[in-house]
């Protein structure tokens, strides 16, 4: 744009502008003066009108407070004095409507004017709606009370004036009768007559010297209580047209226009700016938001595709621990059944003694295999978590040597949680082991408990973790500390950092498949140089601790003559078990599926003293499998035998209390001492698995 088109049109008009809007803001200012004048006068007519009422309803009620006061003073009540002397007080008061004198049995006994009053006479006042109890506040007040809103005998509506008499006793009340129109008009007649006032009585209009209602919304209407007695009436007061004619020009208007349209332009400048401000700012949040959702994602992600890899793994595990009891349950069994031949060499038996402590150690290894892919059987109780920190702390002095300083905190209030009390220990030891193996020259070991409540943005970074209360406890180290590579392979089955000679890998893997299988996580921090904290959360139950006393049954004896069913699918492991009975002095029966045994029971009428069977078998579960028995068989006694739980859909395993259980592999005395207590009746055997778990 050119700078003299600037110079010649554009600043002129500008200095035009403004200065045109100054005159019209002090035109405005000037209006805006008289407006608060003409408020200020309506103000001051409300309260002239207020004060003004209220001193003459004062002045109305006089003469009849001073009538009763006379007539007790001189303790005389001539019925025809007293009339006369109400038709008095009448005269020089045009307002009343009429002065009665009402009895205690609140019937009017004389009213004056007489004339017109005569149908008041023996009137019964009590009838009066709301009448009744004004009088007897009139006694207990022992002075006047109004009753208002009464509807009067002649029409119209006003209020009663009740002011008692009293001699020795109440002797009677002295009544004045007012009309609200006409005594609101003899006193307001004259005043403000420059102004509409209309009074109300609650929402009833009882006297307005308008010819319209007052307007809803108007800056010049004022309004005020009037208050006498039990009288409150709303007085509104506002300026007649003629008032503030002046103060309606067309100059305020244009005014209006011209600061709106004004107001808007720079308003809209204003908003533009704020905005492209507010949007750079929102643009801002939302990259910050952004960044911060992509890190939650990836971290999300991160935990499931752990999540999913310790799962697979777990999977892996289970089914080679699986596969490979069985396998153990035949080679220690052979090696067991070949050490009872009497012609063995001292060198065959001591290589067979060597066998099977090989197969104790393998199947120590498998049930880490079991842990870590949560198909290990828990016996899970409700348990105090401080007592068996307590516990377990105890014996660590012993096993951590002089170098580490150990240290408990336990929390007073800490939850209680359900969980096996075995598998927990064995998870806190290897936690303790792990700790003391990081601090080779020394150190601190602390174990903490707290309460702790997870929220979904902590449990979402452990998948299947469910928001809610947990119980946690905490090992935490002054090691050497790991790295983030260390730490992303932690739970990792045979993954470890210590020598190939102490240590096989399992034990934080152990404990990641232990504390998921009971429903908890594991949260790991840890720096280099400064030490690593280990915290295990179990969800907080509240149901009482549980405390289990458990009897090591005697038996006397391990022979036997009793008749058992076995049901096993796997030929090897069920041929074995019958060897294993057979040498015992038992008479076996062998099933290779559940339908088998269904099968066999029903065919039968041979007394079966026991049913040994697995639990996972293809078809019907060992569970089922006993219910079908149990109707063909009534008192059957049963004992269970399982390798791991297995099923994606059960992720806990958990026997029945008192359930008989064995666990494979066993040896030929360890599953003769596990019969013989079963049918002795040591064991329940005859219970079967609760709902949802599998052994």
């Amino acid at each position: 744009m050119p700078r003299s088109f600037i110079d010649r049109l554009l600043l002129p008009a500008i200095f035009g502008l403004t200065t045109i809007v100054a005159v019209l803001v002090l035109w405005q200012m000037l209006i805006g003066h008289r407006n608060v004048e003409i408020q200020a006068a309506t103000q001051e007519q409300a309260s002239f009108i207020k004060t003004k009422t209220e001193s003459e309803l004062r002045a109305r009620v006089l003469p009849l407070e001073r009538l009763a006061g006379r007539w007790e003073a001189e303790g005389r009540l001539d019925e025809n004095e007293m009339e006369s002397d109400a038709g008095l007080a009448m005269s020089g008061y045009p307002a009343y409507q009429a002065i009665e004198w009402v009895g205690p049995a609140l019937r009017v006994r004389w009213a004056v004017p007489e004339r017109e009053n005569a149908p008041d006479i023996g009137s019964d006042l009590g009838d009066v709606p709301g009448l009744r109890a004004a009088l007897e506040r009139a006694i207990g007040k022992n002075g006047t009370v109004i009753a208002p809103r009464v509807v009067l005998r002649r029409g119209g509506q006003g209020f009663l004036v009740c002011v008692p008499v009293h001699s020795e006793t109440v002797s009677g009340f002295l009544v004045g009768v007012f009309e609200y129109h006409q005594l609101l008009s003899s006193i307001l007649q004259d005043v403000a007559p420059d102004y509409w006032v209309a009074v109300y009585d609650g929402n009833e209009n009882v006297y307005s010297g308008a010819i319209s209602e007052p307007p809803q919304e108007d800056r010049y209407v004022e309004e005020t209580n009037i208050e006498y007695e039990q009288l409150t009436w709303r007085v509104v007061v506002w300026p007649k047209a003629g008032a503030v004619s002046y103060a309606r020009s067309g100059l305020p208007l244009f005014v209006s226009i011209g600061g709106l349209l004004m107001a808007l332009t720079l308003g809209f400048a204003v908003y533009m700016a704020e905005t492209a401000q507010l949007n750079v700012r929102k643009l801002g949040a939302a990259n910050r938001e952004l960044e911060r959702e992509i890190a939650g994602r990836e971290q999300a992600e991160e935990a499931l595709r752990h999540a999913q890899k310790m799962e697979a793994i777990g999977r892996l595990a289970g089914g080679v621990a699986h596969d490979f009891n069985n396998l153990l349950m035949v080679i220690r069994g052979q090696a067991a059944l070949s050490q009872n031949s009497g012609d063995l060499s001292s060198t065959l038996r001591r290589e067979l003694t060597e066998i099977v402590k090989a197969a104790d150690r393998a199947s120590s290894l498998t049930r880490k295999l079991l842990a870590l892919g949560r198909k290990q059987v828990l016996q899970s109780r409700v348990l105090d978590l401080n007592a068996l920190v307590a516990q377990v702390a105890e014996l660590l002095p012993s096993v951590l040597g002089e170098h580490i300083n150990l240290h408990v905190h336990l929390e007073p209030e800490l939850g209680r949680v359900k969980a096996d009390s075995a598998q927990l220990e064995q998870v806190i030891m290897n936690l303790v082991f792990n700790a003391r193996d990081a601090m080779p020259l020394g150190g601190d070991l602390t174990i903490q408990t707290a309460n702790s409540d997870l929220d979904a943005a902590r449990s979402g970074k452990h998948p299947g973790v469910q928001p809610g209360a947990y119980a946690m406890f905490a090992v935490r180290d002054t090691g050497h500390g790991m790295d983030e590579e260390t730490q992303s392979h932690l739970f990792e089955p045979f993954f470890t950092t210590k020598d190939t000679n102490k240590g096989t890998g399992l034990g934080l893997a152990t404990v990641y498949g232990t504390v998921n299988q009971s429903g908890g996580c594991v949260n790991v921090s840890s720096k280099v140089g400064i030490g690593t904290v280990i915290e295990v959360y179990l969800p907080r139950v509240e149901e009482p601790v549980e405390v289990i006393e458990t009897v090591k049954p005697v038996v006397s004896s391990l022979q036997g003559k009793e008749r058992i069913l076995v049901v096993e699918d796997d030929d090897a492991v069920r041929r074995m078990t019958r060897e294993f009975l057979k040498i015992k002095g038992y008479t076996v029966i062998e099933a290779r599926s559940a339908a088998d045994a269904i099968l066999w029971m029903g065919s039968h009428s041979e007394t079966i003293d026991l049913v040994l069977t697995d639990v996972v078998m293809p078809g019907i579960k060992g569970g089922e499998l006993v219910g079908h028995l149990a109707k063909l068989r009534a008192n059957l006694k049963v004992l269970y035998m399982s390798a791991y739980t297995e099923g994606d859909a059960i992720r806990i395993g958990i026997l029945s209390p008192g359930t008989a259980f064995i666990e494979k592999p066993f040896s030929p005395d360890e599953l003769a001492a596990k019969v013989r207590e079963v049918l002795n009746g040591d064991s329940l055997g005859e219970q079967p698995l609760r709902h949802g778990a599998q052994a």
